[in-house]
């Protein structure tokens, strides 16, 4: 930091009000031959002041549009002096006059408007800041890129976000500091809003009686999220370089430029500026996450293994490298990969040790794929996995939590089993019974739903509850999992309910007895795992039911 030893000290030279008043006072006795030593004041006051440490980064910054009141008022007198000579030429008799007085008279008098605009805008911007920096062009940049920008706090508040970064985290660069997440030049911007990044160096040509003078501009144009550039000049190209460079380390996704190329970047339409921020904020999350991934790894915290579809794995596993893999199955070049850490990820009671994606083969081009977390007590031996069907972003934000050992919340995942294949091979949840609501209603007739909610199943329960239905049979659309409840008869009114459960890589089929009430808990609760069968008071008929498929 270019920070000096007097600005941490509190060096105090000509503080706010008394500069003015001593400003006020020499220019009252001296008049115009006081600017001079006016400004020679101010540069030494800057000197010793270099960065407003004294009363505050952002109030030096407003006091200095002071200046402009000088300027204001050395541009009113020139005003006035060509008004003179406009009011004395309308006077004289134009009798024998050239086309040259014309000239003059019209250059005198429009040049007197000119700069008496210009100078009672000078002074007026100039009062403004200096006197009233809450309504100052500074103050407003702060608050309009805040939250909430008309619950703004004060001005001091304001200042003093950006003062507070500055002071603890501030990098100098001729009149630009760069904070942690502030940037203060003519105007103040937040970091995380910058999006482009332009430097201008160009030299400017005027030409002139005597010949050409030439000026070399120097500017950092900074353009925020809100699509709104902030200027700011510099007098040393290479602070300017510096300073973009440095930016850029802060904002690494930022666009790059110089000179008018800024320009092309503003002219986006509205469709180009929501991908452009799209992407970025993609990035943006991206870098943050592997980010994030890395210091876990530097603190000895979980590794990530991640196995493809054709064996090859890598403990090396990135973000990027996941959403390159995830981007595969969801064209259908890659059928799976798994996601395995060295310590199962724990979710309250519950632990998974790995996350199995697949691509969705039957919903080519919908950009969906199947994330399937294997539990800790599978153990290879065919327990029931979660599984939900989630489109590109959803499966991605799942993917970044499992990447940040955070485990998926299965509420609401359905149940599937692994289908008994060897250990060598992976769990393969795309080949399974559809979906499937059979009713038959106490009148007899039947009704075959292949497509159905958790709310259809809901008002199937009730019915079943209610007497309404005879049978419900419902097929689930995870895996080999069914459940069918057919109610009483007059001799006993207890339904009778069947439902399978793994066993292993065994399949088993159970029954028992219950009430209606009971059974239509179990038919809601049972596609969530809430209930498994097999317990006390259920009937393992495996054998039974192995015996009439056969036949």
């Amino acid at each position: 930091m270019k920070g000096t030893k007097e600005e941490k000290e509190g060096l105090k030279f000509l503080r706010w009000p008394w500069n003015v008043v001593i400003y006020i006072l020499l220019f009252a006795a001296l008049r115009i031959f006081a600017v001079p030593v006016i400004l020679l004041l101010m540069g030494m006051q800057r000197k010793n002041n270099p960065h407003g440490v004294e009363e505050g980064y952002c109030l030096t910054r407003t006091r200095k549009k002071l200046t402009w009141c000088l300027w204001a008022v050395i541009l009113l007198v020139l005003a006035a002096g060509l008004g003179v000579m406009f009011y004395v030429g309308l006077g004289q008799d134009r009798t024998y006059w050239e086309t040259k007085d014309y000239v003059t008279l019209a250059v005198s008098g429009g040049g007197a408007v000119f700069l008496l605009a210009l100078g009672i805008g000078l002074g007026y911007v100039g009062v403004r800041d200096a006197f009233f920096p809450e309504k100052g062009t500074l103050a407003r940049s702060i608050r309009n890129q805040l939250p909430f920008p008309d619950g703004a706090p004060p001005v001091g508040e304001l200042f003093a976000m950006v003062d507070d970064d500055l002071k603890e985290n501030g990098v100098w660069f001729g009149e630009a500091g760069i904070g942690k997440e502030w940037v203060l030049g003519d105007e103040a911007n937040r970091i995380d809003r910058i999006r482009g990044i332009f430097t201008v160096d160009k030299i400017r040509r005027n030409s002139t009686q005597t010949g050409s003078r030439t000026t070399r501009i120097l500017e950092l144009v900074l353009i925020d999220n809100r699509w709104h550039k902030s200027v700011t000049d510099f007098k040393d190209p290479q602070d300017l370089r510096d300073a973009a460079e440095y930016l850029a380390l802060r904002v690494p996704d930022a666009v790059r430029g110089v000179n008018d190329q800024y320009g092309d970047f503003l002219g986006k339409n509205d469709v180009e500026r929501d991908n452009f921020e799209r992407e970025f904020l993609q990035k943006q999350n991206r870098r943050a996450s592997e980010q994030a991934l890395k210091k876990a790894g530097s603190d000895g915290a979980q590794e990530m293994i991640l196995e493809a579809a054709d064996g090859t794995a890598t403990s090396r596993v990135t973000l990027s490298l996941v959403e390159e893999h995830l981007q595969r199955c969801l064209s259908g070049e890659e059928p799976f990969f798994v996601l395995t850490p060295t310590r199962p990820a724990e979710a309250g009671d519950q632990a998974f040790r790995a996350l199995h994606c697949y691509a969705q083969e039957e919903n080519a081009g919908t950009e969906q794929v199947m994330l399937a977390a294997e539990p800790v007590s599978d153990a290879g031996n065919g327990t029931l996995f979660r599984v939900l069907v989630a489109d590109r972003w959803e499966a991605k934000k799942i993917l970044e939590g499992w990447l940040k050992r955070q485990a998926p919340d299965v509420t609401g995942w359905q149940l599937a089993m692994r289908t008994g294949e060897s250990q060598n091979e992976r769990t393969d949840f795309r080949q399974r019974p559809r979906a499937r609501l059979s009713l038959v209603l106490k009148s007899g007739a039947a009704e075959n739903h292949m497509t159905f909610t958790g709310e259809d199943v809901q008002v199937a329960a009730d019915g079943l509850a209610d007497g309404a239905y005879q049978l419900v049979d419902l097929t689930l659309p995870q895996g080999y999992l069914w459940i069918r409840a057919t109610a009483g008869d007059q001799t006993d009114g207890r339904c009778t309910v069947e439902a399978t459960w793994p066993d292993g890589a065994v399949l088993r089929f159970y029954s028992t007895k219950m009430s209606p009430r009971e059974a239509a808990s179990w038919l809601t609760g049972y596609p969530d795992g809430a209930y498994q069968p097999g317990g006390k008071g259920w009937k393992d008929c495996t054998k039974q039911m192995m015996k009439r498929d056969k036949k």
